[in-house]
């Protein structure tokens, strides 16, 4: 049952994400050819010492206006996304779909496990869509006279060959990619779940303006997750640093950083559980629709 939630959650998103995410690339794509015409133009001989310095200043204008709209769009994207998300959740359980959503004969569990997969597989899709756009304009908008601008090529292929293989004289690098990737996706859960948590919160306390209300909520519990995270991780930090507090090589510094990234991992976790079981007891005990 799980899975045709899913799947009906993810048609649902996928109306207003999917034309998003079409959107950032075309946009990108658009801001790339701009930003290349702009340089390739300004580096003309016609708007060199003999050309018109205010065309040249025009087309050099141009080029900044177009990478600033790029970088614009794409960090609207990531907050559009967030909140489409949102908008979704709280259409389905505290709006006019929420008598439809509790009559169905699935538990309050799934729902929420729906809601949380299809929520991160979005924003993940989005991530890679931000990667791709920006890697094409640095690639193919940033050259002054060829295709390609050589330099990003040859930095990405230094990092592959010459900084990860001295990084991994120090630590192993398919531990810290396994542990950026569960720590990436868990902490992603944790923070859709404290949203969803705080509409859920908010919906309960207000009759009205539950938006705001859910605003309100969200950052009262941010600020308190914070002061809970600093702590957790201050009271880890000293106890790592008990046994070994004079750093004496790259090797050990590595390997504290790993125990570090580690916990922050399991922190993670408890907060995504916390966030999760709260959620669900309010939803089957006390649910408030409009």
């Amino acid at each position: 049952m799980l899975g045709k939630l899913m799947k009906h959650d993810f048609r649902a998103l996928s109306r207003t994400l999917f034309p998003l995410q079409i959107g950032i690339l075309g946009g990108g794509l658009v801001a790339t050819i701009l930003s290349a015409l702009s340089i390739r133009l300004s580096e003309a001989s016609w708007a060199g010492a003999n050309g018109s310095n205010l065309l040249k200043g025009l087309i050099l204008a141009v080029s900044v206006t177009s990478a600033v709209l790029i970088g614009i769009a794409i960090m609207a994207s990531l907050f559009v996304t967030l909140v489409l998300i949102c908008y979704h959740f709280y259409r389905s359980f505290l709006g006019d779909e929420g008598y439809l959503t509790f009559t169905l004969p699935v538990s309050t569990s799934n729902l929420l496990w729906s809601k949380l997969l299809t929520g991160m597989f979005w924003v993940l899709i989005n991530s890679v869509v931000v990667c791709i756009a920006l890697l094409i304009y640095a690639v193919f908008g940033t050259t002054t006279s060829t295709l390609i601008n050589i330099d990003v090529l040859q930095a990405l292929r230094q990092f592959f060959t010459q900084i990860l293989p001295e990084m991994s004289k120090y630590i192993s690098i398919p531990v810290m990619a396994a542990e950026v990737i569960v720590v990436g996706i868990v902490g992603l859960a944790a923070q859709l779940l404290q949203v969803y948590f705080a509409i859920i919160v908010g919906g309960q306390v207000a009759k009205k303006h539950r938006v705001l209300a859910a605003i309100g909520m969200y950052l009262l519990i941010n600020m308190g997750v914070g002061i809970v995270s600093a702590i957790f991780m201050s009271f880890v930090t000293l106890g790592e640093s008990v046994s070994q507090f004079a750093l004496n090589s790259a090797q050990e510094a590595g390997t504290f950083m790993s125990t570090i990234f580690g916990w922050y991992g399991v922190l993670f976790v408890g907060l995504s559980a916390l966030f999760f079981l709260v959620s669900r007891a309010i939803l089957k005990k006390n649910l408030n629709l409009q």
